[in-house]
């Protein structure tokens, strides 16, 4: 399925408030996005990370959103592996029937990805397999994924995996987010024009993450370098697949609940 306009559209949903011909959610909506309001309005720091939410992230689903330079991010429409069926997925996972709490677990993921790739999730470097069913998705040369579905993970990846700029729904684009449907969740993403720090360039941030500086001219600016640049930029591609399996695989202490 040919799934870039809809991804761009995604960039645009994030930033902008949808018309008044927004599609209307089903009979449960109303539940569902109250229970995801409550969950946003949290502070960050208030939502504790549980062996709950550790078995929903190893479902999770990752896409390149091909906004600016592009950048991963989390599946908004599937954001777990296992079937189209999120809410099954979900409560599979959690071993419950309880929907009330399967939405909510969800929402928390959404709120716990930037801080749980920053910091939370621990993963050495070494060879994994992408899941079976996620394998097509990074089937392209660029992707580090060989042909038997395995990537290999390096320390160098989990530095860019640390120091990704992730965005995360404001207030304003979650009521856009719930406007779509119950198919749609607030997943956070990279910042695309940016995904490493300040610089629109991006290889300049990502070379500084890596302790290898661009060195400056005369007036201070990086001086590119095409072999540098297109290694980086290569490197950059590889993040997708990086992170798919630093979710799939990454562990964290949590607390029971």
């Amino acid at each position: 399925m040919q799934r870039r306009p809809l991804l761009v559209g995604l960039g645009c949903l994030l930033i902008a408030p949808l018309g008044v011909n927004a599609a209307p959610g089903n009979a449960r909506m109303p539940d569902r996005n109250a229970i995801i309001r409550q969950v946003y309005a949290l502070p960050p720091e208030a939502i504790a990370f549980t062996p709950q939410h550790a078995a929903l992230i190893r479902l999770l689903v990752v896409q390149w959103l091909p906004i600016e330079s592009g950048a991963p991010g989390v599946d908004f429409e599937q954001p777990l592996h296992g079937g189209r069926d999120t809410m099954a997925n979900a409560r599979n996972a959690l071993h419950t029937q309880d929907d009330a709490l399967a939405i909510r677990r969800l929402a928390e993921v959404c709120r716990l990805i930037p801080r749980y790739v920053r910091q939370t999730g621990k993963l050495e470097p070494g060879r994994y397999a992408v899941p079976a069913e996620l394998r097509d998705a990074l089937s392209f040369p660029a992707s580090g994924v060989d042909t038997k579905g395995e990537f290999t993970l390096l320390d160098t990846h989990i530095k860019l995996l640390r120091s990704l700029n992730w965005r995360e729904v404001d207030a304003r684009s979650l009521e856009s987010v719930l406007h779509e449907g119950d198919r749609f969740w607030p997943m956070p993403y990279v910042d695309g024009k940016r995904p490493y720090g300040n610089s629109a360039f991006y290889q300049i941030d990502m070379a500084n993450v890596l302790g290898e500086p661009y060195r400056l001219d005369a007036k201070g600016y990086a001086v590119t370098e095409p072999a540098k640049d297109a290694r980086l930029a290569r490197l950059h591609q590889e993040t997708l697949a990086a992170l798919q399996v630093f979710l799939a695989y990454s562990s964290a202490t949590a607390a029971k609940r």
